[in-house]
């Protein structure tokens, strides 16, 4: 047994351990009381704080791109002659399935016809609706967002590679701590919130998604669904996940996400192939020429007047914008983490350039083929309104109902199928990996196997545990991870500010006196 735990952190795993069984107790025991606490807590957040998240986003993304563009920009993540470990395109594809999990295939079609149908600011349904529907839906999936990811990748990056501090949360607070404080009570605390906070994160993910796989699988074989059915997808998504975390990055996580991407590659042609061609490509550049030109002031959309909520009947700021920005949140300790370990050989600037848009470039391309040829179908009659309904309000089937209206649907919804399940394993084995790093106060390069075995088990066993119960207990643990993002949203500011005050004393050090040796012009004649 002792060997099992060789090289865990004992405060932190504890810690963490403790807070996560009373947690767990209260909503088994008390389901209806921690629900209504929760979710109280929750709604005070989000409807008389949700500026902050706004504002928090919005000034993260700015600073970054200030910091892309400034002089910091070409200190590399490493020593001066470290290179990339990973090509660009397998980086992207891990950074890509560890931050957007099976969400891209849950809404890709569902919510462009969301915002299309129930417009906000437009007339439901109306041609001006059409390009809105997709730059709102542009707005959870882009730049703001991925700031966040980016903004904790960067803080934790630059801390273990330029500092020598191992990838903990908390060695962004060696500014503040002081090294010497770094195994303090201070910084453990820090280490068990995000590591809470990330396994709520990952198994309600692994819950949700699992319940859509199941649904697609049922509506398109027939099989009965139900917990069984479900649970049988969990347990695999478990097992496979455990082995490729186990496997370590080059060898399991990497190949995942490798497939990823071509999966992601299949489906943008196919669709250019037999979508609203003309129209998906349209809709692109005008949705993103409106995002870009709006983002500005749709950035601190708050809805002040309430005009919007008096329109379609509810706030609608905080039930989509925040509620997703809360979400993704929730997910920035592990993603920062994980980025940061496979990051190793960027410049800064390299690193923000494409932490910010290279991700967000394919959300725009999926949304606007998939979410832009239904809005087409929409506008042109082309497909009944039982169709549409579904399209519009029932996320769980949008895709596999959407594929089954266009050609070779037998194939394309089997490979969805296994995109969805790809997508919730590479969350999975990012997500153990990188747990395994936190309970381990990442003192050594990786996570053992123990651990990585032990949080890809846990993972699923918590989502497996949560659908058990039922009766809104993996609402509750959802909501409950974005409680903890809240919070996180003040931490990832200080970890980012705090790497700015060591980049800005970096660059005084060692950066900026080697730049100005070498400027120097010859006097030889």
């Amino acid at each position: 047994m002792r060997k099992w735990f060789q090289g865990v952190d004992r405060t932190i795993f504890g810690g963490a351990a403790a807070i996560y069984a009373v947690l767990f107790i209260f909503i088994i025991i008390a389901p209806t009381m921690a629900e209504k606490a929760i979710s109280a807590t929750l709604g005070f957040t989000f409807n008389k704080v949700g500026w902050v998240y706004l504002l928090g986003c919005t000034g993260l993304f700015i600073a970054l791109l200030f910091v892309a563009f400034g002089p910091y920009g070409k200190i590399r993540l490493g020593q001066p002659d470290d290179k990339p470990e990973y090509s660009f395109v397998s980086w992207m594809g891990m950074l890509f399935g560890a931050g957007i999990g099976s969400g891209l295939v849950y809404f890709g079609v569902n919510e462009p016809m969301t915002h299309f149908i129930n417009a906000p600011l437009e007339v439901g349904g109306s041609q001006a609706a059409a390009v809105d529907g997709l730059r709102l839906t542009f707005m959870h999936w882009g730049v703001h967002p991925w700031a966040l990811y980016c903004a904790a990748g960067l803080a934790m990056a630059y801390f273990q590679y330029k500092r020598g501090l191992p990838n903990r949360i908390s060695s962004c607070f060696e500014p503040m701590l002081g090294r010497d404080n770094l195994d303090g009570v201070t910084a453990k605390v820090i280490d068990i919130f995000a590591l809470v906070a990330t396994l709520c994160g990952i198994a309600t993910s692994v819950g949700f998604a699992s319940t859509q796989f199941a649904a697609g699988i049922s509506l398109q074989y027939g099989l009965p669904s139900g917990f069984q059915l479900v649970a049988i997808v969990i347990v695999f998504i478990g097992v496979v996940s455990t082995i490729s975390a186990m496997k370590g990055v080059a060898k399991g996580i990497k190949i995942i996400s490798d497939l990823n991407m071509w999966i992601v590659l299949f489906f943008v042609v196919f669709m250019l192939i037999v979508g609203s061609t003309l129209f998906e490509i349209n809709i692109l550049l005008e949705a993103v020429g409106s995002y870009f030109n709006k983002l500005p002031a749709a950035s601190l959309f708050n809805d002040t007047t309430g005009a919007v909520q008096e329109k379609i009947g509810y706030n609608w700021v905080s039930g989509w914008t925040v509620f997703y920005y809360a979400w993704w949140l929730a997910f920035a300790p592990f993603v920062g983490g994980f980025l940061a370990n496979i990051s190793k050989g960027r410049t800064i600037k390299e690193f923000i350039l494409a932490c910010l848009f290279a991700p967000t470039v394919l959300c725009f391309v999926w949304f606007s083929f998939f979410g832009g040829t239904a809005i087409d179908w929409a506008l042109s009659g082309k497909v009944s309104q039982e169709i549409l309904d579904v399209l519009a309000n029932n996320s769980q089937e949008s895709l596999v109902v959407f594929l089954g209206q266009l050609p070779l649907s037998s194939i394309t919804i089997v490979i969805s199928l296994v995109f969805t399940m790809t997508l919730i394993i590479t969350s999975v084995n990012s997500g153990a990996y990188t747990m395994g790093l936190m309970s381990s106060g990442a003192k050594q390069a990786e996570p053992t196997l123990a651990l990585r075995a032990f949080w890809g088990t846990f993972i699923a066993l918590n989502a497996l545990l949560f659908l058990w119960i039922g009766g809104g207990g993996m609402q509750t643990l959802r909501n409950t991870s974005m409680v903890a993002a809240f919070p996180f949203l003040f931490v990832l500011l200080l970890m980012f500010i705090n790497a700015l005050r060591s980049l800005h004393k970096h660059y005084d050090e060692v950066e900026a006196p080697t730049s100005q040796v070498t400027d120097i012009p010859s006097t030889n004649n």
